[in-house]
């Protein structure tokens, strides 16, 4: 099976570095597929999950805000942040996402209603992929 290199990279961390043979991104306009021999592209990424395939198993990532180069035999993910369910304390995203629809059903004022917002997208974001992980074996990420 043909692959390529994937390279998620956040300011902290390489999250993730290895051959694969798909990944699926949230794009500006929706999920955009990668596969080997992809036209060259350099575009958005916006908050979301990554799923990768890597030996035919898939597993997911949980990313923030950034950007995506597809090459010729590489794609390069450059984000905010990166996490995959191991790094994920669902505990943690409860008590956020709850502390987010509480702030949101008060009616705060427009500044601390946007990192409301944002507090809740990234609490449902981070639940969706650690769910995930039930559902399916999750890849150690190298």
């Amino acid at each position: 099976m043909k692959t390529f290199r994937l390279d998620i990279i956040t300011p902290e961390k390489t999250a993730f570095s290895a051959d694969v043979s798909v990944i699926t991104v949230p794009g500006g306009d929706g999920q955009m597929g990668i596969l080997p021999g992809h036209v060259p592209i350099f575009t958005n990424l916006t908050e979301g999950e990554v799923k990768v395939v890597r030996d035919n198993e898939e597993f997911y990532l949980a990313i923030g805000g950034g950007f995506l180069e597809v090459t010729r035999d590489r794609a390069v993910i450059l984000v905010t942040s990166a996490y995959d369910s191991s790094e994920i304390n669902e505990q943690e995203v409860l008590n956020a996402k709850k502390r987010a629809e509480e702030a949101l059903k008060t009616g705060v004022k427009e500044s601390d209603l946007i990192e409301a917002q944002a507090m809740f997208r990234r609490a449902t974001i981070a639940l969706k992929v650690l769910h995930r992980k039930r559902g399916a074996r999750q890849q150690p990420v190298s």
